[in-house]
Order: C-alpha cells, then sequence, then structure tokens
C-alpha cells in the first residue's frame, strides 16, 4: 500500500503585519507632564498646564522635553519627573499618559 505526504499549503506569511506588530510592541509609550496648582483653599485639581512631554522606554529609563524649550531631561523612571517640576509652593506635578495607540 503506497501512502502519499501530506503537502499542507503553507500558511500565508503577512510580512507588513509582522513589522507593524514588531513595531507596535516596541514602541515608547508617551506621556505629558502636567503640574496642578492649588486654589486660595489649598485644593488641588482647579488649573493645570502641561509643563512638558516625555517618552518612557523599555528599560524604564525616560526622555522629557519641557514645553517651550529649556532643555531636555534624562530620568530613571518617569516618575522622577516630580524632582525637576512643580517644586514651588501651591501646584503639584504629575505623569499623565497618553493611550497606546491601537
Amino acid at each position: 500500500m503506497t501512502v502519499s505526504p501530506q503537502d499542507p499549503a503553507p500558511e500565508s506569511f503577512d510580512f507588513e503585519q509582522e513589522l507593524y506588530e514588531l513595531v507596535r510592541d516596541t514602541a515608547p509609550r508617551f506621556f505629558a507632564v502636567v503640574v496642578e496648582y492649588r486654589d486660595g483653599e489649598g485644593e488641588l485639581g482647579r488649573d493645570a498646564a502641561v509643563v512638558a512631554w516625555g517618552m518612557a522606554h523599555e528599560d524604564g529609563a525616560a526622555d522629557v522635553t519641557r514645553v517651550g524649550g529649556g532643555g531636555r531631561l534624562r530620568l530613571a523612571a518617569p516618575e522622577n519627573v516630580a524632582r525637576y517640576f512643580g517644586r514651588g509652593d501651591g501646584c503639584s506635578p504629575r505623569v499623565v499618559w497618553l493611550p497606546a495607540a491601537a
């Protein structure tokens, strides 16, 4: 009895889709550095401003650029922005993450 070998059709390889997924999966995450200001009664959240934009990398480090110029920072972690922004009385910095692209 003779058995013919099975020759399944090879799955199609979508290089463009693979490339897109590679880029998506390795892209840095973006965030804004927002400073919230206290009102006259000491409550946060009455006013705010974006003071910088950042990009977090896979290794945990982040690059931050001030709005309107004034320099760039390389931080060990995005959460370290509090050391550099909103250090005055009456304000508080925070990181606001942008949603990942679909």
